[in-house]
């Protein structure tokens, strides 16, 4: 009996000892949270209404299918999937996403290139269209870390440090690209604005835009003023074929809605001579000049209020001039410099690798020299857009220091005077208890002393009796005595 009472007592003690190994390789376990398991694209089948889906697979541009609005496009794997990827080849309407009995909704934010996240794991999807439109390429991901060339695009921002406006997608690499790697790698909110898009013209440069977007660094979705690429060769002939009224009022319109620190764009001359780079600048000129004159496109300053840019930089800009360093290694570019990160970007443009730009800060197109054409905060002394600028990030720091100072004062001041109210209060009190006290004291003392004038009362009366019982039993002795 003693044995198995040992026994027991042993094998308690070794089931105690292993619960933290157990709670230890529980929490090895990998989990949808955990950021140290990488996520991997899926072996798919993609199936819709008898099409030939394969073209969704190739991972190219060059090949799409066609769907008409209430198509539904289903997803299957052998593998549990955490995420689907679309290339949408057109402007994104909304769509419903449906798995495992739940729906999904959709393309809200317009994203040409579209992660969507699963809330849990599923093998079957079912993708339901509202309006016709072409897909270039569908994948799936594993849960874990998704490979970087996913593209998980933010909204466009609310306010912006940076608004950079660009002609053209590979405008914005080429003759930008230093701004876009430099202050997007610094951690600025950069917002890039394009005047022209290619939808009805060369679809492709569309997804080239946004992967070279997404290999410079920049994460906010581009907006764009949907005007159509047509080439001119002067200012002249540009507003001939453009309306610059229309081209002031899409500036103004995203001066007022993203509220920059600092607007960038292009060369007033045209880099090459390209009249809408020209009628860009132009534009942009004319905008930060007169955005906060509330008569100047007044529907904007209306919907968003006026604003006054605090600094304007030109591309090539003779006056005021800057050249920004673009050989400095940024560790959110994965080490490489705004130059190499400018040169990655812009071989994304593939269709753009037959003529002779290069991305350059030793050429007459370079991308590292600008002038200051317009400062509302002094001009610069060295070759930082920064200098004299406080970015949105750092004054909502320097406003959560002073609410919390504010904060911390009045605290102080609340504690100091509820001391003062406890002091004064506790003082009263003790007053009010040694009032409240006094008649008892006095009381007890006036009972105390009529206890002791009692007892002497009493002592004295026993006294001044013995004594006359003395006397008198003297008196008796001596009348005893003459008798006798």
């Amino acid at each position: 009996m003693k044995k198995i009472y040992t026994l027991s007592l042993l094998i308690l003690f070794c089931i105690i000892l292993s619960v933290p190994v157990l709670a230890d390789e529980a929490s090895d376990a990998p989990s949808s949270a955990d950021n140290s398991v990488l996520s991997k694209q899926a072996s798919i089948t993609v199936k819709s209404n008898g099409k030939n889906c394969k073209g969704l697979l190739d991972d190219s541009y060059s090949t799409v299918v066609k769907f008409n609005s209430g198509d539904e496009i289903t997803v299957e794997s052998d593998e549990a999937l955490r995420g689907i990827y679309i290339k949408w080849h057109g402007e994104v309407n909304p769509w419903t996403l449906s798995y495992n009995g739940k729906t999904k909704y959709c393309g809200e934010n317009g994203f040409v290139h579209e992660y969507v996240d699963l809330e849990e794991d599923t093998t079957s999807l079912t993708i339901t269209l509202s309006e016709s439109i072409s897909i270039s390429d569908i994948s799936a991901y594993t849960r874990g870390t998704l490979p970087e060339d996913v593209q998980v695009w933010k909204k466009p921002c609310k306010t912006a440090d940076f608004l950079v406006f660009a002609a053209h997608a590979d405008d914005d690499i080429l003759f930008l690209g230093g701004v876009l790697a430099t202050y997007g790698g610094k951690g600025c909110s950069v917002q890039v604005a394009y005047m022209c898009d290619f939808w009805n013209k060369e679809p492709v440069r569309e997804h080239e835009k946004i992967d070279g977007l997404w290999e410079i660094g920049i994460r906010n979705y581009p907006v764009c003023g949907g005007f159509a690429d047509i080439k001119s060769l002067s200012l002249e002939r540009a507003k001939e074929i453009y309306s610059y009224d229309e081209v002031k009022e899409f500036v103004t319109d995203n001066i007022r809605r993203f509220k920059p620190l600092i607007c960038v764009t292009q060369d007033l001359n045209g880099e090459y001579g390209h009249g809408a780079h020209m009628i860009l600048a132009n534009a942009v000129c004319e905008s930060v000049d007169n955005s906060s004159d509330p008569a100047y496109f007044p529907e904007s300053a209306d919907k968003y209020g006026t604003f006054d840019v605090q600094k304007t930089y030109l591309h090539l800009y003779p006056d005021n001039k800057i050249r920004l360093d673009l050989h400095i290694p940024i560790e959110t570019l994965g080490k490489r410099t705004a130059l190499e990160a400018a040169s990655d970007a812009y071989l994304k443009h593939v269709s753009q690798q037959v003529w002779d730009f290069v991305v350059s800060d030793n050429y007459e197109h370079s991308c590292a020299e600008f002038g200051l054409y317009r400062t509302t905060v002094g001009t610069d002394t060295g070759n930082d857009m920064l200098e004299n600028i406080i970015t949105y990030e750092a004054q909502q720091k320097l406003e959560e220091e002073k609410q919390a100072s504010i904060a911390a004062s009045i605290t102080a001041s609340k504690e100091a005077e509820s001391l003062a109210q406890y002091t004064t209060s506790n003082k009263t009190s003790a007053l009010s208890k040694k009032t409240d006290s006094m008649p008892v004291i006095i009381i007890i003392l006036l009972l105390f002393l009529a206890i002791i004038l009692t007892i002497i009362c009493a002592v004295k009366y026993i006294r001044s009796k013995n004594k006359r019982l003395s006397r008198k039993y003297a008196q008796n002795k001596k009348k005893h005595n003459r008798r006798n």
